[in-house]
């Protein structure tokens, strides 16, 4: 009897498809949108030389060293400047074309000349207050101390690095990870739908056919357990098809702990179902508040996991950190972000089990309602 009322239940969920669309293809849609939208997320833009040009003329023939300098930062792979040298009134053209970031009139202190500020601006002044203070320093050392010139050239030419980067981890960092990650836990969490649905089946004050299920002569949680059982199944499976999707056709990556992010997803199912069916069996009113409900608890927590606002995620983690073991959608993406980035699984297994105590909550209570509710007539 288990078997026959699970197989139809089975039919009868693919064939509500407001439970397909949200739980199903409604996370396929959102995920695309994310791939697309945050695709350029990350990317460290290349480097562009700094168009600038150089006034030629008698002041340059006086100062070739500085004219050798700048030429020389203009060569190699990986230029600093894109360097013209021409008149003033070519310079000048460049300058008002846009063509160049600035110009620069040669002197014992060069003149630079832009029509902006920026980013560009900032470097080729840095730069030529560095030149002019070290062919100061240079000329007085010289005329001082003309045997510490070659140490001098030496130390100007060195430059040292004394702070070394060391992360956490050797995976490299992805902030659009947090989005999808959250994305994964907001789909989890969407389960709830299908725990609602089968307390609204078996609650015989809510339709005709619940009624109808209550005076069958079956245990109304042998009933119950089957649906729970086939919706489980239903959204487990839908979970493995989003995860597919986003690891093969979308490029996200899970890490290489495959069977550690289908135990999430497992258990993250679950989770998503036994929230359902409490928030169905407590709450008293119609469906439609009860759907209302899980929504609201399903996208605010997805929210406070980050995906929405990828920033949202640490915001909490530093100022409230307690709310992010409190909250089941936090849980979920923190253990996939926990396989992805640490070696040690302890913070992974934290996660678990907050998600288990979850569930085991969840299912106990609403058994415990179930069981004691009972009806005067039907």
């Amino acid at each position: 009897m288990f078997l026959h009322i699970f197989k139809y239940r089975v039919i009868s969920l693919l064939r509500e498809k407001n439970l397909v669309f949200w739980t199903m293809i409604f996370p396929l849609v959102l995920a695309t949108f994310f791939s697309v939208a945050l695709s350029n997320i990350g990317k460290v833009e290349e480097f562009s030389p700094i168009g600038v040009a150089l006034v030629n003329g008698e002041a340059l023939n006086q100062h070739l060293e500085f004219k050798q300098t700048m030429e020389e930062l203009s060569k190699g792979d990986h230029p600093l400047f894109e360097l013209t040298i021409g008149d003033d009134a070519a310079a000048l053209k460049s300058l008002k074309d846009y063509e160049i970031s600035g110009y620069i009139i040669p002197g014992q202190t060069p003149e630079l000349v832009v029509l902006n500020s920026g980013l560009n601006q900032s470097i080729l002044k840095h730069f030529l207050n560095q030149y002019s203070q070290n062919t100061a320093a240079i000329k007085e050392i010289v005329a001082s101390n003309p045997e510490a010139l070659p140490d001098l050239l030496e130390s100007l030419s060195m430059t040292a690095n004394y702070v070394v980067e060391k992360g956490v981890t050797e995976k490299s960092t992805d902030p659009t990870l947090v989005y999808f990650y959250a994305l994964i836990a907001m789909a989890c969490l969407y389960g709830s739908m299908y725990g609602l649905e089968e307390v609204n089946r078996v609650q015989a004050n809510l339709s005709s056919k619940a009624a109808r299920i209550n005076i069958a002569p079956v245990h109304k949680l042998k009933v119950f357990a089957a649906g729970v059982l086939a919706a489980l199944i239903l959204h487990f499976s839908g979970l493995l098809i989003l995860l597919a999707y986003m690891d093969k056709v979308l490029g996200v990556s899970f890490g290489q702990n495959t069977g550690y992010v289908i135990m999430v997803l497992f258990v993250g199912s679950i989770l998503g179902i036994s929230m359902g069916t409490f928030i169905s069996a407590l709450v008293k009113k119609g469906e439609g508040v009860k759907i209302a409900v899980v929504l609201i608890v399903s996208m605010a927590g997805s929210f406070l996991a980050g995906m929405m606002i990828g920033e949202v995620k640490y915001y909490v983690a530093k100022h409230v950190p307690i709310l992010g073991y409190l909250n089941p959608a936090n849980l979920l993406s923190d253990s996939l972000y926990a396989l992805y980035y640490y070696d040690s699984h302890m913070r992974f297994f934290l996660n678990l089990t907050g998600m288990s105590l979850y569930s085991i909550v969840f299912c106990g209570m609403t058994y415990l309602i179930i069981r004691g509710r009972k009806y005067a007539s039907l």
